[in-house]
């Protein structure tokens, strides 16, 4: 039997990325994969081969963790080496170009990969150390005291309450072929991006794609801001159906499937009318000539696992549920990779560029429960004014530089912990897990950062295009839509006070971004850090404007409306926030 600190099974992005921090700390441990190459789901998968992660090479400002923020296909490197950027400069590259670079990874950083190895069983021991012992399809055996799944889609969603369902082809195997499908009537199941891949490839050819929703509404991810959401990339047919091309997006939802002597399949559905003069639900029959699935994947297979260890999934079986450090519910088990997005479903975590810093997070984090390794902290004086000003310029840097924080807002943070003086400053935090640590909180000041979004400000379905005007300089700030920094300070793990910072074109706040901020004073800023801390730690007497515009005669400088020129701009969002104070809503123009 092969013994090893860790087991990391698959060797797709996430297995990658936890095997480089596992190999650059000289762990034990060992990659399973079951095909013959890195990055095999990428060899098939998107099927017409154009990824949705976006590659955005130039971006300005030069520094390799910013443009990081933009580069949603690289694995994270302690030496910023290893960009996708020398693979592609395709805004949408080519699945192929990722397949080449994961394998390319792999190799470059020697990483204890052991191919054609697909795990066939998964159970436990019953002795004291309860290590997980792995079966493989030739019948070797792997022990390991720490297991992190990295298999990602491990099987397709198949809808079990359509009879018939096994007549519609499936996504993940259907012929790609366009002339298959010349002047053909089609019927896409689903209402994802996989759906609409798929319509936007046929639409030319077919001679009507009727996609059914089931009654749930598309999501654009322009307007969730939700990159898991309908992307522009493959909305083209959207804007078809709406140019009155004969294509349809129905919320009809199909209940069965059968088969026509002629080859044809009958497709049964519901529709609810809510909107007719009798509401009701509609049921009705159609002929189409090809049924296409392209209802999602499941990240979790329990028969894979031991009746004792089978990890707990959601309602839906889809996901594995995960903590907030993405411990499955079996002990010592942790899942990596798109799955991770099961305790958040609105940053990134589902996509290369979310989940690789999670797992860097969780990296550290196995460090510190295994091997006692402290995780990454730097400390620093704060007990003076020049320490307190260090601390400031630090933190314009790293909020304006950061792309985990970017990418991962909301859910990563930067913990200050403050006590005797000095400040112990976690970077990458997950920040429920940081509210459950009484070490960090119990009899503490500590100040959490994040990137977030403030679109929960504003009415629900308020147009995600009509913020086009520069937030109010001059505000409290918490009316900002778009990704800003939020501080928040907590005593004895009691918020206490919040303050959310202006947004950008970069959301960058340092000198080097003077160029693209016209709108506010450069000192504001660093003014709104300095006074925010020194309210917890009272080492200056003074209080920093910050409610300051350009000086006259310089661009960016600001002529204000007289009474009789102020005016109402109902087009405009109104902002909605609930102040800790107040008692009802405050209503305002979005700053």
């Amino acid at each position: 039997m092969n013994s090893y600190d860790y087991i990391v099974v698959g060797a797709g992005p996430a297995g990658l990325q936890m095997g480089y921090f596992l190999q650059q700390a000289g762990r034990k441990y060992v990659i399973l994969e079951a095909k013959e190459c890195a990055g095999s789901f990428f060899t098939q998968f998107p099927r017409h081969r154009t990824l949705i992660s976006l590659n955005k090479c130039y971006n300005w400002f030069d520094e390799p963790d910013f443009n990081l923020r933009y580069d949603w296909n690289s694995l994270v490197t302690n030496d910023n080496s290893m960009r996708f950027s020398e693979y592609s400069k395709e805004l949408y590259p080519h699945a192929d170009s990722l397949v080449k670079y994961m394998q390319d990874f792999a190799a470059r950083f020697e990483l204890n990969i052991k191919y054609n190895t697909p795990v066939t069983s998964v159970a436990r021991e019953a002795d004291g150390k309860r290590d997980f012992v792995l079966t493989d399809g030739n019948g070797e055996t792997y022990r390991g005291e720490c297991l992190l799944m990295a298999t990602g889609t491990v099987k397709p969603n198949i809808p079990s309450d359509i009879e018939g369902i096994e007549l519609a082809e499936g996504y993940e195997v259907h012929d790609i072929d366009p002339e298959r499908f010349i002047n053909k009537r089609v019927v896409i199941l689903g209402h994802g991006n996989s759906g609409f891949e798929i319509a936007n490839h046929l639409s030319g050819h077919a001679a009507t794609i009727q996609i059914y929703t089931g009654g749930k509404l598309i999501k654009h991810a322009w307007q969730t801001h939700f990159v898991g959401d309908l992307r522009s990339i493959n909305n083209t047919f959207v804007e078809m159906n709406q140019l009155k091309m004969p294509h349809l997006i129905s919320g009809a939802k199909i209940t069965k499937l059968s088969k026509n002597p002629d080859g044809t399949i009958r497709v049964h559905y519901t529709e609810d009318v809510p909107h007719w003069a009798v509401p009701g639900t509609m049921h009705s029959v159609a002929v189409y000539d090809h049924v296409i699935r392209a209802t999602g994947w499941k990240y979790i297979d329990p028969k894979l696992f031991a009746e004792d260890i089978v990890p707990a999934a959601d309602a839906k079986g889809k996901f594995p549920v995960v903590s907030p450090i993405w411990e499955s519910t079996v002990p010592d088990l942790f899942i990596i990779g798109a799955a991770m997005a099961n305790n958040d479903r609105k940053a990134t975590a589902g996509f290369i560029h979310g989940f690789r810093y999670n797992i860097r997070t969780l990296f550290h984090l196995l460090e510190q429960r295994y091997h006692a390794v402290p995780l990454p902290a730097r400390v620093m004086p704060l007990n003076t004014e020049e320490g307190l000003e260090d601390l400031v310029q630090a933190l314009l840097t790293r909020i304006s530089t950061t792309s985990a924080l970017f990418q991962m807002f909301g859910v990563l943070g930067e913990s200050l912990v403050i006590s005797d003086g000095q400040v112990q400053w976690l970077s990458e935090m997950p920040m429920k897990y940081v509210m459950m640590q009484p070490e960090l909180t119990k009899g503490k000041d500590l100040i959490n950062i994040t990137l977030e979004l403030g679109f929960e400000n504003f009415p629900k379905g308020t147009d995600a295009l009509s913020f086009i005007h520069p937030n109010d300089p001059g505000g409290e700030g918490r009316c900002v839509a778009f990704i800003h920094p939020v501080f928040r300070h907590y005593c004895d793990g009691v918020l206490r006070d919040e303050m959310h910072m202006q947004t950008g074109v970069f959301v960058r706040y340092d000198a080097p971004n003077a160029d693209f901020s016209v709108e506010f004073d450069k000192r504001k800023p660093h003014n709104l850090i300095y006074n925010f801390i020194n309210r917890v730690v009272k080492v200056s007497e003074d209080v920093l404007p910050t409610n300051t515009f350009m000086p006259d005669g310089e661009i960016g400088q600001f002529t204000p409306w007289t009474p009789e020129q102020r005016y109402e701009m109902a087009e405009l969002p109104k902002c909605v926030h609930t102040h800790q104070t107040d008692s009802k809503p405050e209503l305002t123009k979005y700053q």
